[in-house]
C-alpha cells in the first residue's frame, strides 16, 4: 500500500489506541477472583515448585511432573520474583502480557500491508472477542502459545517477502518459544502454514523444502537442550509423558480423559469464540445475493485463479487460518483454545467483511449496533436489580443451585461508588455511542466495539470475581489453615485408584499437601482431607484412628466436583 505522512500518523494513533485498550482490558483485573478451576492452579503450582526447589528444568509438585514444557512456568516465576511468591495476579500475568504483545505486533504488521483502518478494526475484534479475551485472563499455556505461534508466522511471512534468503532467525526464535510452551506443535503449525502458502504461490519444491528444513532445524536448537536436561532428570517417565502429551493426544490414545469431541465441534467453538462479532456475518446472510454454485471445470479453474490472485497479505491470512483449522480437525482431542492461533488471521478477514457491509449494507451494522446497545442497557440494569433479588425463583436443580451460589457472592459485594460505576459503564458507553451515531455514521461500527469493551470490563471487574469466589476451594483452604497453619495436611487417595490432586486447595495450602493411600504410614495425630466420594473407603482404611470431621466445603461446586472434607485424626490407644 502507498504510504503518506497521514498514513503514518494514523498508524501511530491507531497503534496507541490498540496498545491502550489491550492494557486496560487485562492488567487491572488479573488479580480479581481466586483460582476456581483445576487448570490455573496446576500451572501455578509448577512455578511455586520451581521457586521453592530451585529446579527450573523439571520440578515435581504433588508427586508429578508438569504436563507441559516450562515456558509459562518460567514466566510466572519471573513475574513473581519481585514479591517472592506466586499470586493469582503474577500467575495470570504471562497470558496478559502475551496477549498485549501479540495484538500490538499483529496491528503493526498488518497496518503496513492493509489500510490502518482495517488493521485497527481487526485488532479490536481480536482483543475483545470472547475466546481470546478469556485466554488472556487465565494462567494457562494457551495465550502464551498463541503469541509465540502467531509471532513466528508473521516473521515467516516477512522472511518469505525477502525471498527466503539468509536464515529465519526471528521466526525460529519465536517458534522455539512456542515449542518450550507446548511442545512440537509450536513449530508444526507455522511450518505447515508456510509450506502451504509457498505451494499455492507455486514456488519451486526445492525452495519450499529447503525453507522448511531451515526453519525446523533452527527452531529445534534451543528446545532440544531443555528436553535433554529434562530427560536426564525424569528418565523414562518423562519420555512417556512427552510421547503421550504430543502423539497420544493427536491419535486419541491418552491414558486419561482428553476432551474428545466430534468433527463439528471446531466449527461451533470458532463461531462462539468470536462472539459477539459472529452475529454480523450471520445478519449479513440475509442481505447478500445467493447464486447456485457452478461446479464445471472452467468455473472451478477460474475460482482457483481468483483465489491465487488475492494480495499476498490476505492470501497468507486465509491459508494460515485454513491450515490451523484443518490440522485441529484431525485429532480426536479437540478444545476451543486449540484454535486460538487462527484468530488473528480470521479477525483480519472478518474485518474486511464488516467494513464491506458498513460501506455497502450499512443496515446490517446498524442492527448489530442497536442490539449490542440494548444488551448493554439490560446488562447494567440487570446487575443492579439482581443485587437485591430473591434468587429462590431459580429453583432447586443442580444448575440452579450453582447460579444461586454465584449470584449470592455478587449480592455480598457492597453497592459503593466502584460497584455502581463498573456496572453502569456499559449503559453509559451505549448512551454516548447512540448520541454520537446521530452525527457520525462510523460511530455505529466503533461504537459497537466500544460498548462490548465496556461490557467486558464490567464482566472482569464485577461478575467474574463473584463467579470465581463462589467456588469454595479458597475458603476451605483458609479454614484448614486455622487448624494447621503451615498447610501440611494429608490428602487421601484410595490405593490402586487414580484420584487427581485438589490443585486449587493445594495452591492455597502452599503446596504442602501430603498424599496418603491407606498403606503409607501416618503420624499418631494430624489432619487429613478426603473427597466425599471416597469417604466410605477412607473410614475403612482409618479404622485404627479416632476421626473428627471439622471442615467441609460450603457447597458442592468445587473445582474438582463434589465436596471436600477435613478430618482430625488421632491414633487409637491400644490398652495392654
Amino acid at each position: 500500500m502507498k504510504y503518506t505522512k497521514q498514513t503514518d500518523y494514523k498508524r501511530l494513533l491507531y497503534g496507541f489506541i490498540v496498545l491502550s485498550i489491550a492494557i486496560i482490558l487485562t492488567l487491572p483485573w488479573l488479580g480479581l477472583g481466586h483460582f476456581y478451576t483445576r487448570g490455573e492452579p496446576r500451572e501455578a503450582l509448577v512455578a511455586v515448585a520451581m521457586m521453592e526447589q530451585g529446579n527450573y528444568i523439571l520440578p515435581t509438585f504433588q508427586g508429578e511432573f508438569a504436563f507441559k514444557p516450562p515456558m509459562l512456568h518460567w514466566l510466572v516465576s519471573l513475574f513473581s520474583l519481585p514479591q517472592g511468591y506466586v499470586s493469582e495476579y503474577t500467575a495470570r500475568m504471562p497470558s496478559a502480557i502475551a496477549s498485549i504483545a501479540m495484538v500490538f505486533a499483529f496491528f503493526a504488521f498488518y497496518s503496513r500491508r492493509v489500510t490502518p483502518l482495517k488493521a485497527l478494526t481487526a485488532s479490536l475484534i481480536l482483543m475483545t472477542c470472547f475466546e481470546v479475551h478469556r485466554a488472556a485472563m487465565t494462567c494457562r499455556v494457551d495465550m502464551v502459545l498463541m503469541a509465540f505461534t502467531v509471532g513466528s508466522m508473521l516473521a515467516l511471512y516477512k522472511w518469505i517477502e525477502n525471498g527466503c534468503r539468509k536464515l529465519p532467525l526471528m521466526a525460529s526464535l519465536l517458534a522455539s518459544g512456542a515449542i518450550l510452551t507446548k511442545g512440537p506443535i509450536g513449530v508444526i503449525l507455522p511450518c505447515f502454514s508456510m509450506v502451504a502458502y509457498l505451494l499455492i504461490r507455486q514456488e519451486r519444491w526445492q525452495k519450499t523444502v529447503v525453507a522448511g528444513i531451515k526453519f525446523i532445524t533452527l527452531s529445534a536448537i534451543i528446545p532440544i537442550f531443555w528436553y535433554i536436561a529434562a530427560y536426564h532428570q525424569g528418565g523414562e517417565k518423562f519420555l512417556q509423558l512427552v510421547m503421550e502429551e504430543n502423539f497420544g493426544r493427536f491419535l486419541g490414545k491418552m491414558s486419561y480423559e482428553s476432551h474428545e469431541n466430534g468433527i463439528f465441534y471446531n466449527v461451533v467453538m470458532l463461531l462462539a469464540g468470536f462472539a459477539p462479532y459472529t452475529l454480523i456475518p450471520a445478519f449479513g446472510l440475509f442481505v447478500i445475493k445467493w447464486k447456485m454454485p457452478n461446479f464445471r471445470k472452467s468455473s472451478l479453474i477460474n475460482l482457483w485463479n481468483r483465489f491465487r490472485s488475492i494480495d499476498n497479505a490476505r492470501l497468507f491470512a486465509i491459508v494460515t487460518a485454513i491450515c490451523i483449522f484443518v490440522f485441529y480437525c484431525i485429532p480426536k482431542s479437540k478444545r476451543s483454545v486449540y484454535l486460538l492461533p487462527m484468530y488473528p488471521f480470521t479477525a483480519l478477514l472478518l474485518s474486511d467483511y464488516i467494513i464491506y457491509l458498513y460501506n455497502e449494507k450499512r443496515a446490517v451494522i446498524r442492527t448489530f449496533f442497536l442490539l449490542v446497545a440494548s444488551l448493554a442497557a439490560i446488562y447494567s440494569i440487570g446487575l443492579i436489580v439482581l443485587h437485591n433479588a430473591d434468587l429462590s425463583f431459580l429453583g432447586d436443580s443442580r444448575s440452579s443451585r450453582r447460579i444461586i451460589c454465584q449470584m449470592s457472592e455478587l449480592q455480598r459485594m457492597p453497592i459503593n461508588a466502584y460497584y455502581v460505576a463498573a456496572v453502569m459503564l456499559p449503559a453509559f458507553v451505549a448512551a454516548i455511542s447512540l448520541l454520537i451515531s446521530k452525527k457520525k455514521a462510523n460511530a455505529i461500527l466503533f461504537g459497537s466495539i466500544a460498548i462490548w469493551t465496556a461490557m467486558t470490563m464490567t464482566l472482569d471487574s464485577i461478575l467474574n470475581p463473584a463467579i470465581k469466589n463462589s467456588v469454595p476451594d479458597f475458603q476451605f483452604a483458609q479454614s484448614a489453615k486455622v487448624y494447621q497453619p503451615d498447610g501440611r495436611i494429608y490428602f487421601y487417595r484410595p490405593d490402586g485408584v487414580f484420584v487427581e490432586t485438589v490443585y486449587t486447595v493445594a495452591f492455597y495450602l502452599d503446596d504442602k499437601i501430603i498424599s496418603y493411600t491407606g498403606r503409607t504410614p501416618l503420624p499418631d495425630n494430624g489432619y487429613i482431607m478426603v473427597k466425599e466420594a471416597n469417604k466410605e473407603k477412607f473410614l475403612n482404611d482409618m479404622a485404627d484412628y479416632n476421626l473428627s470431621e471439622i471442615v467441609v466445603t460450603s457447597n458442592e461446586f468445587t473445582s474438582f466436583k463434589g465436596n471436600l472434607l477435613l478430618f482430625e485424626f488421632n491414633k487409637t490407644m491400644v490398652t495392654p
